[in-house]
């Protein structure tokens, strides 16, 4: 993983466990958008989930977590 990502991942693993929560990452996309309420969230964060937990654990590892961010530009990816 690069420097780059695994900063952003540090950051929002907030246990330090090297997994996220769908808690976790509720956080850190209601920290990208305040405007947006938690409860709305719910449906995006699900979605990425199913996407990116490739394993289904319900946790994104760091290995999970770096195509997400590639993808979002507000997590310091390229898209």
């Amino acid at each position: 993983m690069s420097e780059k990502f695994e900063a952003v991942f540090a950051q929002y693993d907030t246990d330090g466990d090297g997994q996220l929560t769908v808690d976790e990452v509720t956080a850190a996309i209601a920290g990208m958008f305040p405007a947006a309420e938690v409860a709305d969230l719910s449906g995006i964060v699900g979605a990425l989930f199913a996407t990116y937990d490739t394993d289904g654990n319900g946790y994104l590892s760091a290995d999970e977590f770096v195509p997400l961010a590639a993808n979002l530009p507000e997590l310091g990816g390229d898209a």
